[in-house]
Formats: structure tokens, C-alpha cells, sequence
């Protein structure tokens, strides 16, 4: 069966929607089981709070597919570390063709900040107003349980995108909790 690329949307400012990264390595890991992705730190300052890191996706022959680096910061994610590196295996994968039309990491950027701050983590541009930050509300098609349809309410879909990044009732939530956790 095909990767259903709506079923992991999510909208981020201004309503644009987005793929996380997450969904991109689901859809990449369908396709390729065979081929590899290698991260590696550039540079790591902790004390200044700066991460770079590389991200290689690689046939099964071993051969470079697409390369891709991503810089984050302290002041910008207190994970910066995680996010250099989730960035980078991103913008590697939409380099592959993995929802390049949902990587606004890709684009040159917004023309009055000079930057896009998604490194699969949308949040507000630092000293933007919080009115002209907010989430655009989902389209109602969007708000149904991604594994059983059923219709979810705005709370629920919030709680499943932020934990599970897909949206789920809370039944399909506690089924793909005990899933992941070791047995």
C-alpha cells in the first residue's frame, strides 16, 4: 500500500502545512528498509549552545543519495542538539523526495525574518506577536482518527499531534503506547 501523506500533516503558521520528520522516515523506511541514514556532528559547542550535524542517506550499494547539514542553537531549541540532528536527517530526506513540498526547510526563507525556525518542531518566530504566531485550527477532515476514523475533538487532536505527531483517538493513543513501549 501506498504512504498516505495526509494522514501525517500537520499545519504549522499560517496554516502551511507541514511533514514532520518523523513521518518522512516512516514513509522513507517503507520504501528503502535496505538503505541507511548516517548523522554526524560538524560541530558541537555546548558552551555556547551551538549543534551542526550531517545528515547521509545512502542506497543499499552504499552510494550517496543526498547530504544534508543543519545548525541550531541553544537560545532556539533547549534541545539544540536532538534538533541540529532531527533537521538534518529532514532536509536529507526531502532532498530524496521524502514531502519536499512539505519541507519549508527547504525554501530560501521568510523575507522579513530571513529564517525559518522548523527543525520538525514548528513554534513561534522569537518576538513575533502571539495572534500572528498561532496554529491555523485544523480542517475539520483532518480531525479524525488517522487508524479508525473516528471523529476526534480539537483537545484530542492537539494532545495526539504533540505526543504522537499523527491524529488519534485515545483509544488508537494507549494501542500505539503499548505498542512502542518494550514488552
Amino acid at each position: 500500500m501506498a504512504f498516505n501523506v495526509r494522514r501525517y500533516l500537520i499545519r504549522v503558521r499560517g496554516g502551511q502545512q507541514y511533514l514532520p520528520v518523523s513521518a518522512r522516515l516512516v514513509w522513507f523506511r517503507e520504501e528503502h528498509p535496505d538503505w541507511s541514514i548516517e548523522t554526524q556532528p560538524l560541530h558541537l559547542d555546548f558552551e555556547n549552545g551551538i549543534a551542526v550535524f550531517q545528515a547521509t542517506v545512502k542506497d543499499a550499494s552504499g552510494r550517496v543519495i543526498a547530504n544534508a547539514t543543519k545548525m541550531e542553537t541553544r537560545n532556539d531549541f533547549p534541545d539544540f542538539v536532538e534538533k541540529s540532528e532531527t533537521g538534518a536527517v529532514g532536509r536529507a530526506l526531502a532532498l530524496c523526495g521524502y514531502g519536499t513540498q512539505f519541507a519549508p526547510e527547504l525554501s530560501e526563507g521568510d523575507v522579513t525574518t530571513g529564517h525559518i525556525a522548523y527543525a520538525d518542531s514548528p513554534l513561534p518566530l522569537r518576538g513575533e506577536e502571539e495572534e500572528t504566531t498561532r496554529v491555523a485550527e485544523p480542517p475539520a477532515e483532518a480531525m479524525v482518527c488517522a487508524d479508525c476514523g473516528k471523529a476526534l475533538r480539537k483537545p484530542q487532536y492537539d494532545l495526539s499531534m504533540a505526543k504522537f505527531h499523527r491524529p488519534l483517538c485515545p483509544e488508537c493513543q494507549r494501542r500505539a503506547q503499548r505498542a512502542a513501549s518494550p514488552s
